[in-house]
Formats: C-alpha cells, structure tokens, sequence
C-alpha cells in the first residue's frame, strides 16, 4: 500500500470516528466531510488525460511510422502544428527551421500581467534501424524514434488537448515548444533548441518556467522521477594522441608501440573511474573511437582516440581534466611515450533543476498520480540533452516519465532498436503536465 492510500485510509477512520463520538454525544452529524475544491480538480484531469490517452497513443504510432531526422520533421511539424490548431491554439511554425510554437491563452486572467508556463518536446528521430516489429514499424528505411522523441511529442499534444478544453480557468498562458534536432549535434551545426531560441521561441510571451520530460523504462509505467540540481549529467568530451616510435616489428625495442601504450591509457582511465571517484557519485568514462598503425608489421607511431567522460558532480567534474591528464601523463612516461590531450569541459552542460519549479511539479503530480508514482531520483542520468539551452535561461524541471510495463518491449533501454513504451504511460505523463501547468499558473497569480 502506497503513503498517499495510508493517508487517504487514516483520514476515513478519524472522520467515522468523529461521527461515532457524534452519535454518542447526542449529535446527530449531517454528512461526512465534502471532498475539496482541489480533489474535485485532481479527479477532472485524471479524468480529461485517460479520456485523450487513446489520441495520444494513436499519435504517438503515427510519427514513429514516420521518423525524421534533424532539421527534417517537417512531417511531425505539420502534425503538431495542425493538432494545436484544431484546439484553437495560436500557432508560429519554422522557429528554428522546423520547430514549431503554440500559445494558449489562459481565460482565466482577469487584469495585469500574467504568468506563462513552457512545455518543451523534440521531435527528431535517430539514424538506426527500427526493429520494432509493430505495425508501426517506421515506413523510412535506416531512421527509427528510439530515443522516445515521438512519445514526447505526443504526450504534449495529449497536455495541450486538456489545458484547451480547461482554458477557461487557467490563470496565465501555456506555451508549447516542438524541438527540432535535440540528437547529437555535428561541428558545423547548432542544436535546435538555440535555433528556435536565436528564432525568438522564447519571446511573445517568454515562460517564466520551462517544463519537459524523458521517458526510461528504469521506472514502471504511470510513474515519473526527479530531482532537485542536476537531473542529466551533460558531458564531456576529449580527444586525446599517444605519440610513439615506430619501428619494424622484428626490432620492436627501438620503437615505442602507440598502440601498446593506448591500450595501458584505456586500462588506466577505466580503472581512475572505479578507483579515484567517490562510490557515492555516478560516472562514467567511455573511449568510443581509436584508430593508429599502419601496417600490420610496423609498431604504430601514433593512435588517436576520442571519449566522452560523464559524471554526478557538477564539483568533481572541475576537478576531472587535471585528474585525467595526470593518469594519461603517467603511463605515458612509463614508456617513454608523448601525448597530445585536448579536453572539453561541460562538451554538453548538465541540465539543472531549479528548487521551486521541481516542489510545484513534485505537488502537482503527487495531486493526480499519488505519492507513491512520484520518485525522488537519487543521482542524475548519465546523459546529455540540449534541454539544457532552456533551462539555462529559464528557471525549470527536466523530468524522467517511467515507460516499463508488462510487455517485455517496454523494458528496452533507450537507443536500442526495439524500444517500446506502455500504454500506461500516456495519461500518466499528461496529468502530471496538465496539472502542474494549472498549478504554476495559480501558485503565479496568487504571489
């Protein structure tokens, strides 16, 4: 039994004790307590997102049969841009190239200035293969939605289909953002979230708070996580040269193997990550790309690699690069080796959670799903997302929605080929940004 059922239990057995006592005093009581103006609400957006959890559902299988990559969605685009017309939403389309920004307009807003909240949602697919098996399997050979892009956006439409149709009481406006090319960048392009923002995506009206999401199978369906400061950790990234002697493979002693002494500086790195590390901190160091040698009997001269290094701490993250340098430095000497170290700090920054925006939403939820769906996560994810070009500059929460339910497609990690959400996912996520929305708009006024 969760904490919100305990409390709901308790409070039923002191107000049929408080009758009893009635009864025995020679008062007769009335009734019992009449729920409140807040349950009566809870239960109204419940109700409203189950009732648009099929919409939702049925949205969500048409783009991932229809993936696009970066700077192409100009499909999905079009989709969101109609569904929010259809709600009576306004509408700016190619913000940031191919993104798309909708304004609903609270009724609610009696005089002066008013508060907006921000829902932000991406909408590119990955470069990988979908493997799905469903019939919506993507219809575009080589680009499949496994990173849950296409429920994000989705589950926005679902939000937005219920602040629509409570857009009467809503005490400020809802702004709603449709990200264009949030997956990994190249050098001579920028993310599309600073496309949309050099595009003006936070002007007429600029949020006062920013709200988004990511779905994870780590948590179980109807659930959502998160956390106060950093809730993904960002990146850093390094290129890194080992500089050695080459040599004919019959003298191996007149050289110095670049690619023997690569191999020692992965070893050494992978063991720095489990050795110099507080346990109580997450991290993460990957050496994703290694190339040297030029023939299969000359001791290579040079090897270049290329990694990316993610950790919990936004305090030891400043400390990484000397402590890195000092490892490679060492083995490096110990065989005479050179090296060429180039290191990224915050490649990718952290997204950071700001206090009020996180106990507002943590509220809200715990409102329409129960405490016992709301989890306070412990560390960040290890990963990147430019939602943090947002929140950098608006104050707010990127949260985790759990995606796993019974279906053993639901519990693939993101990325993988056959990722897969749970139907239970869909009311659950939009109650929780329906109500929040509703929530920082009155917390807004009432201040």
């Amino acid at each position: 039994m969760g904490l919100a059922n305990v409390y709901m239990d308790m409070t039923e057995v002191a107000e049929v004790y408080a009758l009893q006592r009635g009864k025995l005093r020679g008062k007769e009581p009335t009734a019992m307590t009449p729920r409140s103006d807040a349950d009566n609400l809870a239960n109204e957006v419940k109700a409203a997102a189950n009732a648009v959890a099929a919409r939702v559902k049925e949205i969500r299988e048409d783009i991932h049969a229809h993936p696009e990559l970066r700077y192409q969605e100009r499909r999905t685009a079009a989709l969101c841009a109609e569904e929010l017309r259809s709600l009576g939403i306004e509408v700016t389309e190619g913000v940031g190239q191919t993104g798309v920004v909708g304004v609903l307009r609270g009724g609610a807003i009696s005089s002066g200035a008013c508060q907006t909240v921000g829902f932000r949602a991406e909408m590119d697919a990955l470069p990988t293969e979908d493997l799905c098996g469903h019939p919506w399997q993507s219809t575009n050979p080589g680009v499949g939605h496994h990173c849950g892009h296409d429920g994000h956006v989705a589950a926005l439409l679902g939000t937005a289909r219920v602040l629509a149709g409570m857009r009467d009481r809503l005490e400020g406006n809802v702004k709603f953002l449709f990200e264009p090319a949030e997956e990994a960048t190249p050098d001579d392009e920028i993310a599309g979230s600073t496309a949309m923002i050099n595009d003006g995506a936070l002007d007429d009206p600029r949020p006062d708070a920013i709200f988004a999401c990511h779905f994870y199978p780590e948590w179980p369906a109807g659930s959502i996580a998160m956390k106060v400061g950093s809730s993904f950790s960002g990146n850093d990234y390094f290129e890194l040269t080992v500089k050695g002697k080459e040599s004919h493979s019959a003298v191996p002693w007149k050289g110095i193997d670049a690619i023997v002494v690569a191999a020692q500086v992965i070893s050494a790195l992978q063991s720095f990550t489990a050795r110099q590390l507080d346990i109580e901190e997450a991290a993460s160091l990957t050496v994703g790309t290694i190339s040297g040698g030029r023939a299969s009997n000359i001791l290579a001269e040079t090897v270049e690699m290329t990694g990316t290094v993610r950790i919990s701490s936004e305090e030891i993250r400043d400390d990484l690069p000397a402590m890195i340098e000092r490892t490679i430095k060492g083995v490096c000497e110990s065989f005479g080796a050179e090296y060429d170290l180039k290191y990224f700090s915050r490649h990718l920054p952290a997204v950071i959670c700001t206090q009020a925006e996180v106990d507002l939403m943590r509220s809200a939820s715990i409102e329409v799903l129960g405490r016992e769906h709301v989890i306070e996560m412990r560390h960040p994810r290890l990963a990147a997302d430019t939602v943090h070009e947002w929140l950098d500059r608006v104050p707010g929460v990127f949260f985790m929605v759990g995606s796993a339910g019974e279906s053993p497609d639901t519990r693939y990690p993101s990325h993988h080929q056959r990722f897969n959400i749970a139907d239970e996912t869909w009311p659950a996520v939009v109650a929780a940004e329906s109500m929040t929305a509703i929530r920082y708009l009155q917390q807004a006024r009432s201040e």
